[in-house]
């Protein structure tokens, strides 16, 4: 049976799912590239390809209702188009990075960090939007047949006006350049405590990460935020490269899965590590060390 028809037959959320975790795989696989612009080009072609998959899908079958449509613009649709923007942000900072002195490389960076806080002071109205989860204007902003925005947006992708909205990828902008930030401050740590960088353990691991991975986006923060590696000099985004890679998991944009930890209302924030922590204190009560 043809692959897309395979598709089409599909719920369109599972559709969806299925074409997102073919392309983590493929990431992944790809991420374990010397880094140049042949690597850059591979991830381009299979992030393309994906998202071309999954417009055809939303092309050809309808959304259950108008939530399910909001959901996949304001979510779903921005982290693919955020994977894209990061990746060529992230090649091109590298590339153009000056060959000089420690002070020259940091200033250069510093300089590409204001000009990303700048893009939000640009957008500061739907930046807050977007920082603070609300959702009453989510029926203007992400359901396509809406009229045009009350306040206009700074920028707007013509490439993806048939299958998705302004907002989405005004969204999808702000889901990239918070996480570039990490990686432009990575950058600027490991010139001055070059020291510091974590080394990638091979791909031979016999360990593969099977839970849910928003419990390793748990993990990499409380790792990060107590200093666990490297006298506490370790980026939050060189934990989350050495978890993906030691553990064979993709945890994708790390902020917008933070996000999904924050929003938990009803739940503790820390779920899995509450887990963890009734898991061992259960194993001590036992006495069966």
């Amino acid at each position: 049976m043809p692959f897309f028809f395979t598709l089409r037959i599909l719920p369109m959320n599972n559709a969806i799912k299925k074409i997102r975790a073919d392309l983590n795989e493929q990431l992944f696989e790809i991420e374990t590239l010397d880094n140049g612009l042949d690597k850059l080009n591979k991830l381009l072609a299979a992030i393309d390809k994906a998202i071309a998959e999954i417009n055809t899908i939303v092309e050809d079958i309808q959304f259950d209702d108008q939530q399910e449509e909001i959901s996949f613009f304001k979510y779903q649709k921005p982290e693919l188009l955020a994977r894209r923007i990061e990746e060529v942000m992230r090649y091109n900072l590298t590339v153009n990075a000056p060959i000089g002195t420690a002070e020259s490389r940091i200033k250069y960076f510093e300089d590409e960090l204001k000009a990303r806080r700048s893009f939000f002071r640009m957008n500061n109205y739907h930046y807050q939007y977007y920082k603070n989860g609300l959702t009453d204007m989510d029926q203007l902003y992400f359901v396509r047949s809406a009229g045009p925005l009350t306040i206009p947006v700074a920028e707007f992708s013509e490439i993806e006006n048939e299958v998705s909205t302004p907002m989405s990828y005004l969204f999808a902008k702000f889901m990239a350049y918070e996480n570039i930030q990490y990686f432009i401050l990575e950058q600027i740590a490991l010139i001055r405590f070059p020291e510091s960088q974590v080394k990638n353990v091979g791909q031979s691991s016999e360990l593969k990460w099977t839970g849910d991975s928003v419990n390793i986006v748990e993990l990499a923060y409380g790792i990060w935020l107590t200093g666990q590696l490297n006298n506490g000099n370790a980026s939050l985004n060189q934990i989350v490269r050495w978890l993906e890679t030691t553990l064979q998991i993709s945890i994708g944009i790390i902020q917008r899965r933070f996000n999904e930890i924050e929003r938990r209302k009803r739940l503790s924030p820390t779920k899995f590590i509450d887990q963890m922590k009734s898991a061992i204190m259960q194993k001590i009560d036992s006495g069966n060390l």
